[in-house]
């Protein structure tokens, strides 16, 4: 079972990904596909590497390409893959960062690949914003910022015709929404 966490960065994705794995390591042969662009981050030793003002298209593509990488490598022995993110994340940020792209026959492809991408996924949980978003040296604490990505997650969720399932509340309340869903 593949699940992906989806949703604006500082949501809470993280933190419920880490708590689903501590709820499900003894029980199921679980892992977890880290948040990529905080891999790709460590890899070049550098925190702030996809940060606005640092950032270039070539950089963004690299993240496409490693959260691939990363689905497929890192979870396909285990009963459950818990991804810290999705590509339409990544498409969304993609869009917002580079509006110039997004006109683009490459940026064409791309949305192809993702959406294509998505039928990986036996679940698509959607973290919404529901609080504060706090700057950690990696994400930004831009509260605008972090709803224009949001709201292009849901553009092209809907686009896409994928329905994710929403998230909310309490971290003991989300983890408890997905047990319900994998016992479902």
């Amino acid at each position: 079972m593949k699940l992906a966490l989806s949703g604006a960065h500082g949501t809470g994705k993280t933190t419920l990904v880490n708590a689903l794995y501590e709820e499900l390591k003894d029980s199921r042969n679980v892992e977890i596909c880290r948040e990529v662009p905080r891999v790709i981050g460590e890899v070049v030793g550098d925190r702030e590497y996809f940060r606005r003002g640092n950032n270039t298209e070539l950089r963004q593509a690299l993240i496409f390409l490693y959260q691939v990488m990363e689905d497929h490598l890192v979870g396909s022995d285990k009963d459950i893959l818990i991804s810290d993110r999705t590509m339409v994340d990544h498409l969304a940020y993609t869009d917002v960062l580079f509006p110039e792209f997004s006109g683009t026959s490459e940026f064409k492809v791309i949305s192809d690949a993702v959406q294509r991408w998505l039928a990986t996924y036996d679940y698509i949980l959607k973290v919404p914003i529901e609080f504060k978003v706090q700057d950690d040296g990696t994400r930004e604490a831009d509260l605008s910022f972090q709803a224009s990505i949001d709201q292009k997650i849901d553009e092209f969720y809907l686009k896409f015709g994928v329905n994710p399932v929403v998230i909310t509340g309490s971290v003991s309340d989300r983890v408890a929404q997905v047990l319900r869903l994998i016992a479902s």
